[in-house]
């Protein structure tokens, strides 16, 4: 699965003393992360050779009045917005991957798409009692010594468990 964002665009000094904005992509694809910089150009004639092939979703407007921040802004939204729905277009196409510099892409299988299944987490586990603490009768297996003297063990227990005691002031 392809995942692509917009987090920022830019202002960049062109030739000839010209400025012109570019827009930083993000493309999530097999689990690795590559940047690309696009110019609204760009994004306008992938759209232009989409709609001929597939319907689209709304493209944002070419013309700017104003270059202010809030107009930007709601532009690389609109971008965005309109390439999470040219990405979601089956069969992926290959126009858009190219655009991404996507290669060797292979689509994900219709039965893994959304099977429900939910990964445990891959982490190992941070602290592990080799024993229950609160059960002085349970023998370890990992060592021979005890985790914690038994005075430390029946302080805590008579703290949280018994009913009557008072911390002494």
């Amino acid at each position: 699965m392809i995942r692509a964002y917009i987090p920022r665009y830019r202002q960049v000094e062109g030739e000839a003393g010209r400025s012109h904005y570019v827009y930083l992509l993000e493309v999530c694809y097999v689990g690795r992360v590559h940047r690309l910089e696009k110019r609204y150009s760009a994004f306008h004639s992938l759209y232009k050779v989409l709609r001929k092939l597939y319907p689209t979703a709304e493209f944002p407007p070419k013309r700017l009045r104003n270059t202010t921040a809030k107009v930007l802004e709601a532009r690389r939204a609109g971008l965005e917005q309109w390439l999470h729905s040219a990405l979601a277009l089956q069969p992926s196409p290959p126009a858009l991957l190219a655009f991404l510099q996507v290669h060797n892409y292979q689509p994900p299988l219709p039965e893994c798409v959304d099977s429900g299944y939910e990964a445990s987490p891959e982490h190992q586990p941070v602290l592990v009692y080799p024993r229950d603490p609160y059960l002085p009768g349970q023998l370890l297996r990992a060592s021979t010594s005890r985790t914690l003297p038994s005075t430390v063990t029946k302080g805590v227990l008579t703290a949280l468990y018994d009913q009557n005691f008072r911390m002494p002031t």
